[in-house]
């Protein structure tokens, strides 16, 4: 017989790229920007602003194309923003590692970047063999490797998992870093669980 290995439990990250028009950038570089422990940070209903209804769009059809075309799930249910802010990193600041609560998909576009930027980094839940103990590796490979690094270009976009642990490495000189990130939930119909026969409607008005 011959021999199979079962790709279990794949869990997908998308990326792709969405043109940044001038005009765009301007306005996520003029809107008002909080202090936090590491960077800077916009209000929380950004998407919303008038300005940005059509990059909106554009975000909300790769976050649809992730869920239906790759994650292949029905149309029934639906992604729904429920969050989005921009993010303003300079020199010394940094994404600390976090995952996203309360939301079922994350984004996050990078409007402004340069080629020392940094990356933006994923990690698993658990390491293949759990995380007690690191062995030695011919190689890095899908099964093996501890995170996924990611070096954003303009208008890259990533789509992920919410509960995915993720962070931004310090910007480490003289630069505007600026991304934009949000959250999608799913409205209905839900399932408790895969094999429940019980669902629930759920909507985000």
């Amino acid at each position: 017989m011959r021999e199979i290995v079962y790709d279990l439990f794949p869990i997908p990250v998308l990326k792709d790229n969405i043109a940044v028009p001038f005009r765009i950038l301007e306005y996520i570089k003029s809107v008002e920007y909080f202090r936090h422990d590491n960077g800077y940070m916009t209000h929380h209903q950004l998407l919303d602003d008038p300005p940005l209804t059509g990059i909106k769009e554009l975000i909300t059809q790769k976050v649809k194309k992730y869920f239906y075309d790759y994650c292949q799930y029905s149309e029934e249910a639906k992604p729904v923003l429920t969050s989005s802010w921009a993010n303003l990193h300079k020199k010394g600041d940094y994404g600390h590692m976090h995952y996203h609560q309360n939301s079922l998909i994350t984004f996050v576009w990078y409007p402004l970047v340069d080629d020392n930027s940094g990356s933006f980094i994923i990690y698993p839940k658990m390491n293949l063999f759990g995380d007690t103990f690191v062995f030695p590796k011919n190689e890095n490979n899908k099964y093996n490797t501890p995170y996924l690094s990611l070096t954003p270009q303009n208008g890259d976009i990533y789509v992920f998992p919410s509960h995915m642990l993720h962070e931004v490495e310090e910007l480490r000189h003289e630069f505007d870093r600026y991304s934009l990130a949000g959250n999608y939930m799913i409205t209905s119909p839900l399932r408790i669980t895969p094999s429940s026969d019980i669902t629930f409607n759920y909507e985000i008005k």
